[in-house]
């Protein structure tokens, strides 16, 4: 081999050499491919299914309860004796007479349509709770709005 023929052998081996630590500087600054690549969430812990809450309980019956417009002389005798029966086992009773509407039209008509009903209903059930010897006091008209009621009544709960 000549001086010039190994002059030009390692040029190229030196051009080689530069070329590959090059390429290996260039790679190694590049992050491998990985697990995310593809999934993003690959690798990361799994996140458990939580139901959602269980409805809630319904609201508990009523002590008693009068559709609206029925007559006096059917409910009349019921109140009477379920007044007398809860103030014999506890006399500091409080009866709470809520009269229910179910949604009427506009908020103007629903205004009418509770004071209707507490004037009718609602003021004769109190009434009747005091002549059954519960004291006024012990007696709370409320009036609401319930739209999963299917027809206005009173109803009388007890605390």
């Amino acid at each position: 081999m000549t001086n010039a023929s190994s002059r030009a052998f390692l040029k190229v081996r030196l051009a080689r050499y530069a070329v590959a630590a090059l390429a290996t500087v260039l790679v190694s600054g590049c992050a491998p491919p990985g697990q995310r690549l593809f999934n993003p969430d690959a690798g990361k812990p799994p996140r458990p299914h939580i139901p959602p809450a269980p409805p809630a309980k319904p609201a508990p019956a009523p002590f008693l309860a009068i559709v609206a417009g029925t007559p006096e002389e059917a409910w009349a005798p019921a109140v009477d004796r379920a007044t007398k029966r809860a103030l014999a086992r506890q006399p500091s009773l409080l009866f709470v007479v809520s009269v229910v509407s179910p949604r009427v039209g506009s908020p103007g008509a629903q205004v009418e349509a509770l004071e209707h009903l507490i004037r009718e209903d609602g003021q004769a059930v109190a009434d009747r709770i005091v002549s059954a010897g519960a004291r006024p006091e012990q007696v709370q008209l409320e009036a609401r709005t319930d739209p999963a009621a299917p027809r206005a009544g009173v109803r009388v709960d007890l605390r």
